[in-house]
């Protein structure tokens, strides 16, 4: 990859070796350099707001490169080599995103919809994904190939596909209840690490043929280490959570033109692998700025992660459907391929007449028992992601109002309850409701009030509840 002046987190020297006893040294460097720039970085917006430069605001030469960097950045995109064209510029797409996301998970979290909370994390997470691979833009770093041309697409694409295997068991919890989706989520987002690191550790295998091919002489001259930090309570304490990468520093000359770069997959800790002069290095033929380093413990904990977590989607998989089988059988639904399209794309009036086919499934009973279980009602407030108490209530209709020749309303003689809306005709169904319900508190007229929110309901004709739950006394 090429070699950038202007890192906070990168240190240059021409020693191959450097002793463990230095490298607190550098990260005490390091963590001066971070609040070295902050200060800068006040000073610099001061400067601009005022429209005055007098100000002097650098105090060193690695903080007017650091600047000068992050604002070529920001005009340009980053470049695989000086004078590409592989990014497109810079917009505000990210940020817009970025914006909408948090808006939504701030508002899900508030609301106690934690299942819509995690939805727009994995959509966002997604969007970011697709769209660094789109424009190039983003610096990526890939777990075999390290951070070279093709990197940003590569790690671009992983990001967006393990988002989408995160976001989409979730648009599911209608049919699996909160904890299914939740389940099927884990399932799927192992699932996608897991075939991504196989696949990457398949191409990863000959990339020094495939990728590589062109062996050229360079000189080193010079080593560089980058730094990374962990986050955590108590990661820092002694310089745990911090880890160097180092390269040696090549310069060459290929088809006419003068590169500086460094290894695109860098060396684990603070020794390097070659001494100062002329040596062999590979490059790609395509994009000259990458350069191949082998790295067998990368290649062998790539493929031990992918197994592990192929491992563990699959023995999710197996308790899930153990799970699945084993619940409570709730109303049935056709689950074809027209019923997911409209349960994710369709209207809301399409949307919640097919949710009201579950409550018309109960007209087939589960088996030969027509009873209701508390265990069944559970399973259907989680369905429908009601928790807390709930209440059964053997409620009387006050009347059934004829929508038009194919539905009708049930309305209550307790207004607290919704209408109800069913399919059909209501002839004969008698003055009588099973309804089970959560509470809610509403203001009307500067009076507090309380209304009860139907989840499951059945006819008593064909319908016995057996559980212990009973109607709210308030």
């Amino acid at each position: 990859m090429r070699f950038e002046d202007g890192r906070i987190d990168q240190f240059v020297s021409t020693d191959r070796s450097i002793p463990e006893s230095e490298r607190q040294n550098l990260i005490w460097e390091y963590t001066n350099r971070c609040r070295g720039m902050a200060t800068v970085a006040y000073k610099y917006f001061k400067n601009e707001l005022k429209g005055d430069d007098s100000e002097e605001i650098f105090t060193e030469d690695e903080q007017r490169a650091f600047m000068e960097r992050a604002q070529d950045i920001a005009q340009n995109g980053y470049q695989d080599a000086p004078g590409s064209e592989g990014g497109k510029k810079p917009s505000f797409v990210p940020l817009i995103i970025v914006i909408l996301a948090f808006a939504v998970i701030i508002g899900a979290a508030i609301s106690g919809n934690m299942l819509a909370a995690f939805g727009a994390f994995f959509l966002v997470f997604s969007a970011l994904g697709f769209y660094s691979a789109f424009t190039k833009n983003s610096r990526g770093k890939t777990f075999y190939g390290g951070t070279n041309s093709g990197s940003s697409k590569s790690a671009g694409l992983s990001l967006g596909i393990i988002g989408l295997a995160g976001a989409v068991p979730l648009f599911f919890e209608k049919i699996l209840g909160v904890s299914g989706a939740f389940f099927l989520m884990v399932i799927c987002v192992f699932a996608a690490v897991g075939i991504m690191m196989l696949v990457g550790f398949i191409a990863s295998l000959d990339l020094k043929g495939r990728k590589y091919k062109d062996e050229i002489r360079a000189e080193c001259v010079g080593y560089t280490r980058i730094i990374s930090e962990a986050s955590g309570k108590g990661a820092h304490r002694h310089g745990r959570g911090f880890s160097f990468q180092t390269s040696p520093v090549f310069e060459y000359t290929y088809q006419g033109k003068a590169y500086r770069g460094i290894y695109d997959r860098m060396i684990d800790g603070l020794d390097a692998d070659l001494n100062m002069g002329p040596v062999a290095i590979r490059i790609d033929p395509d994009h000259p700025e990458d350069i191949y380093h082998s790295s067998k413990p990368v290649m062998a904990k790539g493929l031990i992660v992918g197994l592990i977590c192929i491992a563990l989607a699959g023995a999710l998989s197996f308790v899930f459907v153990i799970q699945q089988r084993n619940a409570p059988k709730a109303p049935s639904v056709n689950m074809g391929p027209k019923t997911i399209f409209t349960m994710l794309f369709g209207s809301e009036s399409q949307q919640q007449n097919l949710m009201e086919s579950l409550g018309e499934g109960l007209k087939k009973p589960a088996g030969k028992n027509s009873e209701i279980t508390d265990e069944l009602v559970e399973h259907m407030a989680e369905q429908y992601g009601e928790s807390g108490e709930w209440y059964y209530e053997f409620a009387t209709v006050e009347r059934y109002d004829e929508v038009d020749e194919k539905n009708f309303n049930i309305v209550f003689e307790d207004h607290a309850f919704p209408q109800v809306g069913k399919k059909g005709k209501p002839d004969g169904l008698g003055d009588k409701w099973i309804v089970f319900y959560t509470l809610y508190e509403y203001e009307s007229n500067g009076e507090k009030k309380t209304g009860k929110a139907i989840f499951f309901d059945a006819n008593p004709k064909e319908f016995t509840y057996t559980g212990t739950h009973k109607a709210y006394e308030g």
